[in-house]
């Protein structure tokens, strides 16, 4: 049987999808006036805690975030450019999806939450640039929290031996490999063994996987049955 292990090499020097989620999230709890606690952050994710305190982790030692305790977390002013640039990219990209090729807005503002983690900023200002000249509104957009899939939940929140279909992989773009072996939306999978540092290693198409913690936090599935 084939065995696979798979690491995620970009967080070397960029923040995974859950840790750009988190920073985008702290900035839309403090914009409608709340103060951005862990426990709210957990409210507008569906991860788990475990994976969210990681990120956060992460986050605070990349100098994105800093802890106020009881006041919450703050961005750092890299951490706020960096959100206020993810949520840039989710405007835009929902606008060209609604208003250039007709998409409904639920399926557009799908989209573009798994797209705005790997498109690069010149793409989105040359899409921008487009838009407005087009007399877009790409501008007058607002974020809006990315919706999961119903039934869908965070591959980390099943546990050993659940038969699962994969609903979608936040960061495609990313994790090529993933598609290469098989872990793409609406394939079975099962896990097969989950880890102490919340690696875990799945079976597909009759392989087993190893996946990393960042990895597999970017996959989400639901019950096959």
């Amino acid at each position: 049987m084939a065995y696979y292990i798979i690491y995620d090499s970009d967080t070397l020097y960029m923040q995974t999808s859950l840790e750009e989620d988190i920073l985008e999230t702290i900035l839309l709890i403090q914009q409608n006036g709340d103060v951005p606690t862990q426990e709210r952050i957990l409210s507008h994710l569906s991860q788990p805690e475990a994976s969210i305190s990681t990120a956060l982790e992460q986050c605070m030692h990349l100098d994105l975030i800093i802890s106020g305790g009881s006041s919450g977390y703050h961005l750092t002013p890299a951490g706020r450019r960096a959100a206020e640039m993810i949520s840039r990219k989710h405007a835009v990209l929902e606008c060209f999806l609604k208003e250039t090729l007709g998409l409904e807005a639920e399926a557009a503002s799908r989209e573009a939450c798994l797209l705005e983690h790997d498109i690069s900023e010149e793409t989105i200002n040359a899409l921008d640039s487009f838009m407005q000249s087009k007399g877009g509104r790409c501008r007058e957009h607002h974020r809006r929290p990315c919706p999961t899939p119903p039934a869908s939940r965070p591959l980390l929140s099943f546990p050993e031996g659940e038969p699962l279909i994969v609903t979608f992989v936040s960061c495609p773009g990313r994790h090529r490999r993933l598609i290469d072996l098989g872990v793409i939306e609406g394939e079975p999978i099962i896990i097969r063994r989950k880890l102490h540092n919340e690696a875990v290693v799945i079976s597909v198409k009759g392989c087993d996987i190893a996946l990393s913690p960042e990895v597999a936090s970017e996959i989400h599935a639901r019950r096959s049955r």
